[in-house]
């Protein structure tokens, strides 16, 4: 009898132990495996808006030599780039019986002809441009939208320019005249000219550089201290609002905010959260409300 009972017993071990692994496999393949996730944390701080956007330096002053009378002209054997002097002969016209020179009106450089080779020229057509390089502005073409949003005096950074110093630099005009272009992906575009005066350039960086010479441009459009601010990435729409996920107790939690400025990395957040606080980078279609989150390998906090 207390064979039998040690054999039913054992059976009996054996069916529990496999019951409670059944139950384990399946608690497993229900309660899904917490999501790795990017965080970061909710700090306090200065946040700057900007527009980053590409530009070419433009000599502030350019002349358009025209032929001075109708008449016949010699071959222009200058060649863009090549420097000129103030009252050099740029080629001769012949009117009136005689050649006479067609001078340049500054030093500086030749930056077009318009008119090579020789022969008859109307009076006042144009045959080179002279262009002074020793004071230069930088002009970028921003999208409408942008210029908007953009005010006279702001302070901007220029580099890109070739070498590894930044050039400081101020809005002195924006163009009223907007205009149409193709962007690289053929769709067309509403940009304006937005013109930049550069502070105090080295000789040892003007020596390098000249009109035409393409740039980088970081506008500074304003700047907010002491502010909460989260990675740009925490923030979505939801709706009409914007929210965030906060971790709350490894879960998941969507919370709804109010945002202020926004910057290129950064958003600030005006309500709906505290300074301290933990917060979802670029939540995946996987984060949903209550969702089990663990940090990922990357995470920085």
């Amino acid at each position: 009898m207390a064979k039998f009972d040690r054999k039913k017993l054992a059976r009996l071990s054996l069916y529990a132990l496999v019951a409670v692994c059944v139950i384990a496999l399946l608690y497993v393949a229900i309660v899904p495996r917490p999501i790795a996730v990017d965080e970061a944390r909710v700090i306090r701080g200065t946040l700057i808006e900007i527009i980053r956007t590409d530009a070419v330096l433009r000599a502030k002053t350019r002349y358009t030599v025209p032929a001075f009378a109708e008449g016949d002209i010699k071959r222009v054997d200058l060649k863009v780039g090549d420097a000129i002097k103030k009252d050099q002969p740029i080629t001769e016209l012949y009117w009136d019986l005689k050649y006479e020179p067609v001078r340049s009106p500054l030093t500086g450089v030749l930056s077009k002809i318009y008119r090579e080779s020789a022969g008859p020229i109307h009076g006042g057509e144009p045959i080179v441009e002279v262009v002074d390089p020793e004071h230069l502005e930088a002009v970028a073409e921003l999208l409408t939208t942008d210029a908007a949003r953009v005010h006279l005096g702001n302070t901007a950074i220029i580099h890109g320019w070739g070498g590894t110093e930044t050039l400081n630099a101020r809005v002195t005009r924006i163009s009223k005249a907007a205009f149409t272009k193709q962007s690289a992906l053929g769709v067309e575009e509403e940009r304006t000219e937005v013109t930049l005066d550069l502070n105090a350039v080295p000789a040892s960086i003007m020596s390098r550089v000249g009109s035409g010479f393409h740039i980088e441009v970081v506008i500074e459009l304003s700047r907010h201290d002491h502010v909460l601010k989260v990675p740009a990435g925490a923030v979505f729409r939801d709706g009409k609002n914007w929210a965030v996920y906060r971790n709350v107790e490894h879960r998941a939690r969507s919370t709804q905010v109010s945002i202020g400025a926004q910057g290129e990395q950064e958003t600030v957040i005006t309500s709906g959260l505290s300074e301290g606080e933990t917060v979802i980078v670029y939540p995946g279609d996987l984060i949903k409300e209550g969702a089990r989150i663990k940090p990922s390998a990357n995470n920085k906090l």
